[in-house]
């Protein structure tokens, strides 16, 4: 079966087996425990701010607490589905905690909640960092991220592709993403310069790499669990997980915390075994400058006009620190 066929062939099949989500705590905790599991409510109060997934927080009958999900739409239940391998094949190979999915059903998954805080948590009044500086992230920070990234760039890409992992080429990457400009570049309006900047990268083969590396694909703040030091202790969200260009979570890495804390990760990831390459900060910083692209691509497809605004904003912000 060819890519497209099975990637279709899921899709539909996904379809078929949606649930709407729940609009109740009670409600998507009985889907929970229709598995064979006895969860109670936390919090009465589902969580209904994310993009894929309503949440809930549950205990179980030690008073462990759980994360109990239910997707939005047909598209997420095919995405947990390859989230699942991912999550199986990195589980034992990290320094850091991920999700251990003990119920994963079209309709719900649910898993003992991870240790840790996230360095940056949503609230009404816009993101809040915890923990960790982002204008000084601490050595214990970068040290632990570094580990981390070199541990799952160490996993080869012919075991995650053989765990069914979605797997590109270089070449490939390249050749969506200048697929993905053209697509985006009306919604977005990138200015001359930035349009230039853009295509220079990938034409410049000095700075792309030559390899292809297991990584997260969506490794922003929200998704880090902190320990008091502001050690990474966990993981969360692989839904973006693949092998591709090994620059990917290193981009996140650099909008986040900016140039200087990029080269601090760098040097720490090739110490703890990374792979690098002589391109790889200025490929990172070009990469960075594309992600609106990506974003303003993913709100295209979803229909969602907060996530294509917000990579308009980011555009002219990158755009304006060039001057």
């Amino acid at each position: 079966m060819s890519e497209k066929s099975y990637v279709n062939s899921t899709l539909a099949s996904s379809a078929e087996s949606f649930h709407p989500a729940p609009t109740t705590v009670a409600e998507l905790l009985a889907r929970a425990n229709r598995h064979g599991h006895a969860l109670e409510a936390a919090s009465e109060e589902l969580e209904t701010m994310g993009l894929d997934f309503v949440v809930a927080h549950a205990t179980d009958a030690a008073g462990a607490p759980w994360i109990v999900r239910a997707p939005r739409r047909p598209d997420v239940v095919a995405a947990a589905r390859v989230e699942a391998r991912v999550l199986a094949l990195v589980g034992q190979r990290l320094p850091v905690a991920v999700p251990d999915w003990r119920i994963h059903a079209p309709d719900v998954i649910a898993y003992p909640r991870i240790g840790g805080v996230p360095a940056v948590t949503v609230t009404a009044a816009g993101p809040q960092w915890n923990i960790v500086d982002p204008a000084a992230p601490s050595p214990a920070f970068i040290e632990s991220m570094a580990r981390a990234l070199a541990a799952l760039q160490a996993i080869a890409p012919e075991s995650a592709a053989a765990q069914g992992v979605p797997t590109s080429t270089i070449a490939a990457t390249r050749a969506k993403l200048a697929a993905a400009m053209a697509a985006t570049r009306e919604a977005l309006q990138p200015s001359p310069r930035m349009w230039a900047r853009w295509h220079r990268w990938l034409e410049n083969d000095a700075l792309w790499p030559t390899h292809t590396a297991l990584v997260h694909g969506d490794l922003h703040p929200g998704h880090m669990l902190l320990a008091d030091d502001a050690r990474v202790i966990g993981v969360l969200d692989w839904t973006e997980a693949r092998v591709d260009d090994p620059a990917i979570d290193l981009a996140l890495f650099l909008g986040c915390f900016g140039r200087d804390a990029l080269e601090r990760l760098v040097e720490r990831f090739v110490a703890a075994g990374g792979t690098s390459w002589p391109g790889l900060v200025e490929h990172t910083g070009e990469r960075w400058a594309a992600f609106a692209v990506l974003a303003a691509e993913w709100a295209l497809r979803a229909g969602h006009a907060g996530a294509l605004e917000h990579g308009r904003a980011q555009l002219v912000a990158l755009d304006a620190a060039a001057d």
